[in-house]
Protein backbone atom coordinates (compact mmCIF):
# COMPACT_ATOMS: atom_id res chain seq x y z
CA UNK A 1 0.00 0.00 0.00
CA UNK A 2 1.52 3.45 -1.12
CA UNK A 3 2.18 6.28 1.04
CA UNK A 4 -0.18 9.37 0.42
CA UNK A 5 0.83 12.90 0.50
CA UNK A 6 -2.20 13.23 3.01
CA UNK A 7 -4.69 10.52 3.58
CA UNK A 8 -6.22 11.95 6.52
CA UNK A 9 -6.33 14.52 9.28
CA UNK A 10 -3.62 14.19 11.64
CA UNK A 11 -1.25 16.27 13.09
CA UNK A 12 1.49 18.17 11.13
CA UNK A 13 4.28 20.29 10.84
CA UNK A 14 2.72 23.34 9.16
CA UNK A 15 3.07 25.43 12.64
CA UNK A 16 7.20 24.44 12.48
CA UNK A 17 7.44 25.54 8.68
CA UNK A 18 5.89 28.88 9.24
CA UNK A 19 7.85 30.00 12.36
CA UNK A 20 11.38 28.85 10.62
CA UNK A 21 10.32 30.75 7.24
CA UNK A 22 9.76 33.49 9.38
CA UNK A 23 13.45 33.41 11.12
CA UNK A 24 14.91 32.54 7.62
CA UNK A 25 13.40 35.85 6.46
CA UNK A 26 15.08 36.96 9.13
CA UNK A 27 18.29 35.70 8.36
CA UNK A 28 17.91 36.66 4.15
CA UNK A 29 17.61 40.19 5.23
CA UNK A 30 20.10 40.26 8.06
CA UNK A 31 22.77 40.39 4.42
CA UNK A 32 20.35 42.64 2.83
CA UNK A 33 20.37 45.15 5.73
CA UNK A 34 23.98 44.57 6.83
CA UNK A 35 25.91 44.07 3.55
CA UNK A 36 23.75 45.84 1.34
CA UNK A 37 23.49 42.13 -0.45
CA UNK A 38 22.17 38.87 -0.09
CA UNK A 39 24.71 37.72 -2.30
CA UNK A 40 26.61 36.24 0.64
CA UNK A 41 23.70 34.29 1.87
CA UNK A 42 24.04 30.63 1.52
CA UNK A 43 21.10 29.63 -0.25
CA UNK A 44 21.98 32.52 -2.75
CA UNK A 45 25.31 31.07 -3.27
CA UNK A 46 24.37 27.17 -3.65
CA UNK A 47 21.65 29.07 -6.32
CA UNK A 48 24.23 30.83 -8.42
CA UNK A 49 21.67 33.54 -6.90
CA UNK A 50 18.32 32.47 -8.57
CA UNK A 51 16.90 32.47 -5.38
CA UNK A 52 18.19 33.57 -1.59
CA UNK A 53 16.80 32.34 1.52
CA UNK A 54 14.10 35.37 1.71
CA UNK A 55 12.48 34.07 -1.32
CA UNK A 56 12.70 30.66 -0.69
CA UNK A 57 10.86 31.43 2.81
CA UNK A 58 8.55 33.87 1.02
CA UNK A 59 7.48 31.00 -1.35
CA UNK A 60 7.19 28.80 1.08
CA UNK A 61 4.58 30.84 2.91
CA UNK A 62 2.76 30.56 -0.23
CA UNK A 63 2.65 27.38 -0.74
CA UNK A 64 1.53 26.41 2.85
CA UNK A 65 -1.21 28.84 2.34
CA UNK A 66 -2.75 27.41 -1.01
CA UNK A 67 -3.12 24.14 0.91
CA UNK A 68 -4.67 25.26 3.67
CA UNK A 69 -7.05 27.84 2.77
CA UNK A 70 -7.95 25.79 -0.35
CA UNK A 71 -9.06 23.48 2.56
CA UNK A 72 -10.32 25.86 4.72
CA UNK A 73 -12.99 27.15 1.84
CA UNK A 74 -13.70 23.87 1.18
CA UNK A 75 -14.56 23.33 4.65
CA UNK A 76 -16.61 26.73 5.21
CA UNK A 77 -20.43 26.80 5.58
CA UNK A 78 -20.50 29.68 3.26
CA UNK A 79 -17.97 31.85 1.54
CA UNK A 80 -19.09 34.54 3.71
CA UNK A 81 -18.00 32.24 6.76
CA UNK A 82 -14.66 31.77 4.50
CA UNK A 83 -13.87 35.41 4.25
CA UNK A 84 -14.89 36.63 7.48
CA UNK A 85 -12.11 33.57 8.62
CA UNK A 86 -9.52 35.48 6.06
CA UNK A 87 -10.03 38.70 7.20
CA UNK A 88 -9.58 38.00 10.61
CA UNK A 89 -6.44 36.15 9.99
CA UNK A 90 -5.33 38.92 7.78
CA UNK A 91 -6.48 42.21 9.05
CA UNK A 92 -6.09 42.48 12.88
CA UNK A 93 -2.04 41.87 13.31
CA UNK A 94 -1.38 43.94 9.78
CA UNK A 95 -3.15 47.33 10.98
CA UNK A 96 -1.61 46.69 14.18
CA UNK A 97 1.50 46.58 12.96
CA UNK A 98 1.12 49.00 10.51
CA UNK A 99 -0.20 51.94 12.76
CA UNK A 100 2.45 51.44 15.05
CA UNK A 101 5.02 52.07 12.31
CA UNK A 102 3.25 55.09 11.16
CA UNK A 103 2.24 56.16 14.40
CA UNK A 104 4.57 55.40 17.05
CA UNK A 105 8.25 54.50 15.23
CA UNK A 106 8.17 57.21 12.18
CA UNK A 107 7.06 59.84 15.35
CA UNK A 108 9.92 58.68 17.53
CA UNK A 109 12.52 58.16 15.01
CA UNK A 110 11.76 60.42 11.85
CA UNK A 111 10.12 63.36 14.26
CA UNK A 112 6.90 62.91 11.81
CA UNK A 113 3.94 64.94 12.74
CA UNK A 114 0.67 64.23 11.29
CA UNK A 115 -2.31 65.98 10.18
CA UNK A 116 -5.84 64.76 10.16
CA UNK A 117 -5.87 63.98 6.68
CA UNK A 118 -2.45 62.05 6.71
CA UNK A 119 -4.02 60.19 9.65
CA UNK A 120 -6.98 59.68 7.54
CA UNK A 121 -4.85 58.72 4.47
CA UNK A 122 -2.85 56.45 6.56
CA UNK A 123 -5.62 54.17 8.21
CA UNK A 124 -7.51 54.22 5.30
CA UNK A 125 -4.77 53.46 2.45
CA UNK A 126 -3.74 50.46 5.07
CA UNK A 127 -7.05 49.60 4.82
CA UNK A 128 -7.05 48.57 1.25
CA UNK A 129 -3.49 46.93 2.36
CA UNK A 130 -1.15 49.49 0.21
CA UNK A 131 1.73 49.18 2.71
CA UNK A 132 1.38 53.41 2.90
CA UNK A 133 3.18 55.88 5.74
CA UNK A 134 3.86 59.29 5.44
CA UNK A 135 7.56 58.90 5.33
CA UNK A 136 8.05 55.31 3.38
CA UNK A 137 11.80 55.36 3.49
CA UNK A 138 12.70 57.24 6.75
CA UNK A 139 16.45 55.52 7.56
CA UNK A 140 18.18 56.82 5.33
CA UNK A 141 21.68 56.22 6.42
CA UNK A 142 20.89 52.48 6.26
CA UNK A 143 22.04 50.57 3.22
CA UNK A 144 18.30 50.49 2.38
CA UNK A 145 16.22 53.10 3.68
CA UNK A 146 12.31 51.14 3.73
CA UNK A 147 10.55 51.30 6.82
CA UNK A 148 9.03 47.99 6.20
CA UNK A 149 10.04 46.12 3.51
CA UNK A 150 8.13 42.70 4.31
CA UNK A 151 4.89 43.97 3.62
CA UNK A 152 4.79 43.66 -0.33
CA UNK A 153 3.69 39.77 0.54
CA UNK A 154 0.49 40.90 2.13
CA UNK A 155 -2.13 42.47 0.03
CA UNK A 156 -0.97 39.67 -2.57
CA UNK A 157 -1.76 36.75 -0.38
CA UNK A 158 -5.11 38.71 0.52
CA UNK A 159 -6.16 38.83 -3.65
CA UNK A 160 -5.03 35.27 -3.82
CA UNK A 161 -7.47 33.98 -0.68
CA UNK A 162 -9.98 36.09 -2.88
CA UNK A 163 -8.42 34.04 -5.80
CA UNK A 164 -9.66 31.04 -4.04
CA UNK A 165 -12.91 32.27 -3.70
CA UNK A 166 -13.40 33.00 -7.30
CA UNK A 167 -12.71 29.21 -8.28
CA UNK A 168 -14.60 27.71 -5.76
CA UNK A 169 -18.03 30.18 -6.03
CA UNK A 170 -17.38 29.39 -10.35
CA UNK A 171 -16.56 25.66 -9.56
CA UNK A 172 -13.83 25.77 -11.82
CA UNK A 173 -12.57 22.04 -12.63
CA UNK A 174 -8.88 20.91 -10.82
CA UNK A 175 -7.80 20.77 -14.84
CA UNK A 176 -8.35 24.33 -15.14
CA UNK A 177 -6.20 25.09 -12.40
CA UNK A 178 -3.21 22.69 -13.56
CA UNK A 179 -3.56 24.79 -16.67
CA UNK A 180 -3.68 27.90 -15.56
CA UNK A 181 -0.95 26.84 -13.03
CA UNK A 182 1.40 25.92 -16.47
CA UNK A 183 0.45 29.60 -18.30
CA UNK A 184 1.42 31.47 -15.39
CA UNK A 185 4.88 29.65 -14.67
CA UNK A 186 5.21 30.04 -18.60
CA UNK A 187 4.37 33.57 -18.41
CA UNK A 188 7.16 34.47 -15.49
CA UNK A 189 9.80 32.28 -17.60
CA UNK A 190 8.79 34.58 -20.33
CA UNK A 191 8.99 37.97 -18.31
CA UNK A 192 12.03 36.43 -17.08
CA UNK A 193 14.15 36.06 -19.93
CA UNK A 194 13.10 38.66 -22.10
CA UNK A 195 13.22 41.24 -19.18
CA UNK A 196 9.60 42.42 -20.11
CA UNK A 197 8.29 44.69 -17.22
CA UNK A 198 4.52 44.44 -16.92
CA UNK A 199 1.28 46.84 -15.57
CA UNK A 200 1.60 50.35 -13.89
CA UNK A 201 -1.22 52.12 -13.63
CA UNK A 202 -4.49 51.50 -12.09
CA UNK A 203 -3.44 48.07 -12.05
CA UNK A 204 -0.58 48.11 -9.87
CA UNK A 205 -2.22 50.41 -7.63
CA UNK A 206 -5.41 47.83 -7.22
CA UNK A 207 -3.52 44.04 -7.66
CA UNK A 208 0.02 45.04 -8.23
CA UNK A 209 2.65 44.35 -10.75
CA UNK A 210 1.66 41.26 -12.78
CA UNK A 211 5.41 40.17 -13.16
CA UNK A 212 5.11 40.09 -9.32
CA UNK A 213 2.05 37.93 -9.76
CA UNK A 214 3.79 35.78 -12.32
CA UNK A 215 6.58 35.19 -10.23
CA UNK A 216 4.33 34.52 -6.21
CA UNK A 217 1.24 33.05 -7.75
CA UNK A 218 2.70 29.54 -9.12
CA UNK A 219 3.77 28.52 -5.07
CA UNK A 220 0.01 29.64 -4.19
CA UNK A 221 -1.54 27.65 -7.01
CA UNK A 222 0.73 25.00 -6.27
CA UNK A 223 -0.49 24.59 -2.85
CA UNK A 224 -3.79 24.31 -4.15
CA UNK A 225 -3.31 21.60 -6.24
CA UNK A 226 -1.82 19.93 -3.93
CA UNK A 227 -4.53 19.87 -1.68
CA UNK A 228 -6.89 19.21 -4.23
CA UNK A 229 -4.74 16.32 -5.49
CA UNK A 230 -3.83 15.04 -1.95
CA UNK A 231 -5.14 11.68 -2.96
CA UNK A 232 -3.27 10.82 -6.01
CA UNK A 233 0.44 12.03 -4.74
CA UNK A 234 2.59 9.89 -3.26
CA UNK A 235 4.57 10.70 -0.71
CA UNK A 236 8.37 10.21 -0.86
CA UNK A 237 11.71 11.59 0.81
CA UNK A 238 13.80 11.00 -2.73
CA UNK A 239 11.31 13.00 -5.01
CA UNK A 240 11.52 15.77 -2.37
CA UNK A 241 15.18 15.54 -1.81
CA UNK A 242 15.61 15.09 -5.57
CA UNK A 243 13.43 17.72 -6.96
CA UNK A 244 15.15 20.49 -5.12
CA UNK A 245 18.62 19.01 -5.98
CA UNK A 246 17.03 19.17 -9.38
CA UNK A 247 16.19 22.91 -8.74
CA UNK A 248 19.71 23.38 -7.74
CA UNK A 249 21.80 22.19 -10.21
CA UNK A 250 18.99 23.82 -13.64
CA UNK A 251 19.90 26.89 -11.22
CA UNK A 252 23.62 26.88 -12.54
CA UNK A 253 22.69 25.58 -16.12
CA UNK A 254 19.64 26.28 -16.95
CA UNK A 255 18.20 28.98 -14.65
CA UNK A 256 14.82 29.68 -16.65
CA UNK A 257 14.12 25.96 -16.58
CA UNK A 258 15.00 25.87 -12.86
CA UNK A 259 12.43 28.51 -12.37
CA UNK A 260 9.83 26.88 -13.88
CA UNK A 261 10.86 23.22 -11.68
CA UNK A 262 10.91 25.46 -8.72
CA UNK A 263 7.18 25.80 -7.91
CA UNK A 264 6.36 22.20 -7.97
CA UNK A 265 9.28 20.91 -6.41
CA UNK A 266 9.23 23.12 -3.14
CA UNK A 267 5.83 22.20 -2.81
CA UNK A 268 6.14 19.14 -2.81
CA UNK A 269 8.68 19.11 -0.33
CA UNK A 270 6.78 21.60 1.84
CA UNK A 271 4.12 19.28 2.24
CA UNK A 272 6.43 15.96 2.24
CA UNK A 273 7.51 17.62 5.38
CA UNK A 274 4.48 18.84 6.83
CA UNK A 275 3.26 15.25 7.07
CA UNK A 276 6.34 13.64 8.46
CA UNK A 277 5.94 11.24 10.92
CA UNK A 278 7.57 13.34 13.59
CA UNK A 279 5.46 16.21 14.45
CA UNK A 280 7.31 19.33 16.23
CA UNK A 281 4.72 21.43 18.02
CA UNK A 282 5.82 24.53 17.51
CA UNK A 283 2.72 26.15 17.60
CA UNK A 284 2.07 24.56 21.83
CA UNK A 285 1.97 28.43 22.78
CA UNK A 286 0.70 30.40 19.86
CA UNK A 287 1.37 30.87 16.41
CA UNK A 288 4.12 33.65 16.76
CA UNK A 289 4.75 33.42 12.99
CA UNK A 290 2.65 36.57 11.36
CA UNK A 291 3.71 38.58 14.04
CA UNK A 292 7.14 37.92 13.91
CA UNK A 293 7.08 38.49 9.77
CA UNK A 294 4.95 41.59 10.63
CA UNK A 295 7.88 43.11 12.71
CA UNK A 296 11.06 42.00 11.81
CA UNK A 297 11.93 44.29 9.14
CA UNK A 298 11.38 47.76 11.18
CA UNK A 299 13.22 45.85 14.29
CA UNK A 300 16.52 45.30 11.93
CA UNK A 301 16.60 48.80 10.37
CA UNK A 302 16.40 50.34 13.98
CA UNK A 303 18.72 47.96 15.41
CA UNK A 304 21.36 48.92 12.34
CA UNK A 305 20.69 52.65 12.83
CA UNK A 306 20.68 52.98 16.44
CA UNK A 307 23.88 50.79 17.39
CA UNK A 308 26.82 49.09 15.93
CA UNK A 309 26.48 45.28 15.59
CA UNK A 310 28.90 42.84 14.34
CA UNK A 311 26.90 40.60 12.12
CA UNK A 312 26.75 37.53 14.36
CA UNK A 313 25.62 40.01 17.17
CA UNK A 314 23.30 41.74 14.66
CA UNK A 315 21.58 38.35 13.44
CA UNK A 316 21.25 37.06 17.00
CA UNK A 317 19.60 40.14 18.74
CA UNK A 318 17.19 40.95 15.51
CA UNK A 319 15.91 36.79 16.01
CA UNK A 320 15.58 37.00 19.30
CA UNK A 321 13.96 40.68 19.15
CA UNK A 322 11.45 39.21 16.59
CA UNK A 323 10.13 36.28 18.30
CA UNK A 324 9.69 38.68 21.25
CA UNK A 325 7.29 40.81 18.62
CA UNK A 326 5.62 37.93 17.54
CA UNK A 327 4.66 36.56 21.18
CA UNK A 328 3.35 39.65 21.80
CA UNK A 329 1.32 40.15 18.57
CA UNK A 330 -0.28 36.70 18.65
CA UNK A 331 -0.85 37.26 22.60
CA UNK A 332 -1.97 40.90 22.27
CA UNK A 333 -3.64 41.07 18.79
CA UNK A 334 -4.00 38.15 16.66
CA UNK A 335 -5.15 34.94 19.19
CA UNK A 336 -8.71 37.05 19.67
CA UNK A 337 -9.42 36.61 16.46
CA UNK A 338 -8.66 33.13 15.79
CA UNK A 339 -11.31 30.51 15.32
CA UNK A 340 -9.14 27.71 17.28
CA UNK A 341 -10.56 27.54 20.45
CA UNK A 342 -14.51 27.65 18.99
CA UNK A 343 -13.29 24.96 16.22
CA UNK A 344 -11.91 22.81 18.99
CA UNK A 345 -15.46 23.47 20.92
CA UNK A 346 -17.53 22.40 18.15
CA UNK A 347 -15.58 19.28 16.71
CA UNK A 348 -15.86 18.25 20.63
CA UNK A 349 -19.25 18.97 20.52
CA UNK A 350 -20.02 17.05 17.60
CA UNK A 351 -17.53 13.94 18.40
CA UNK A 352 -19.76 13.51 21.43
CA UNK A 353 -23.18 13.66 19.22
CA UNK A 354 -21.36 11.23 16.54
CA UNK A 355 -20.31 8.48 18.76
CA UNK A 356 -23.79 8.83 20.77
CA UNK A 357 -25.12 7.46 17.70
CA UNK A 358 -22.62 5.05 17.30
CA UNK A 359 -20.73 7.10 14.19
CA UNK A 360 -16.88 7.73 13.83
CA UNK A 361 -15.34 10.52 15.53
CA UNK A 362 -14.98 13.75 13.79
CA UNK A 363 -11.36 14.66 12.06
CA UNK A 364 -10.02 18.11 13.14
CA UNK A 365 -8.47 20.86 11.17
CA UNK A 366 -5.43 22.79 11.61
CA UNK A 367 -5.13 26.53 12.24
CA UNK A 368 -5.61 28.38 8.89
Amino acid sequence: MRTQLLVSEKPNNFDAIRIAMAFLVVWSHSFALYFGTESRELISRLTHGSVNAGNVAVDVFFVISGFLITKSFERSRSWWTYLKKRVARIYPAYLVATSLCAFVLLPLYAGIRYSPRAIVNTIGLNLMLRNWFVSPDPFIHNHIHALNGSLWSIPIEFWCYIGVLAFGLLRLSRLFLAATFGVIVGAHVWTVGTGKVWGGGILALVVGWPNIWFQMAPFFIAGMLCYLYRDRIPRSGWVAAGGLLFFTILSWTLPLVGQAVLPAALAYAVLHWAFAPRVLPAARFGDFSYGSYLYAFPIQQLLLSLTTFRFTAFVATSMALTLCAGVMSWFVVERWFHRTREVTLHVKATEGRAQLRGGPPVETSERT
